[in-house]
């Protein structure tokens, strides 16, 4: 497991690097584990080869790429373990919010937002 986080229930079991700070795996620069961050890396990584416009933001932790800043940010939450979306009612933490809505909408229907 990457992050350290238990998939299946939503619930954070630990970070996957607890002084903060990520190392590429393209340039071996150490980044900051804020996601600003990472996103300024993704995009501004010397060693990764752009051939096309789909690799404006590169993967720190390994060769996904995407032309979209929104599907980047999802994707390294992935890696980082980032759960930025907390449901009101219980312990559960989403990385997107459209993971909350579904949970929400799954586990406290009467509540649905």
């Amino acid at each position: 497991d990457q992050t350290g986080d238990d998939v299946f229930s939503g619930q954070d079991t630990g970070a996957q690097n607890s002084q903060g700070i990520l190392s590429c795996i393209h340039c071996q620069c150490l980044i900051s584990n804020e996601e600003p961050d990472i996103m300024n890396h993704s995009k501004s990584c010397p060693e990764v080869p752009r051939p096309d416009l789909s690799y404006r933001y590169c993967c720190y932790a390994c060769f996904y790429h995407s032309l979209y800043n929104s599907d980047m940010k999802r994707h390294i939450r992935k890696h980082t373990g980032q759960k930025p979306y907390k449901c009101p009612c219980c312990n559960y933490r989403a990385t997107t919010n459209a993971g909350l809505k579904s949970h929400v909408n799954a586990r406290h229907a009467m509540l649905a937002i």
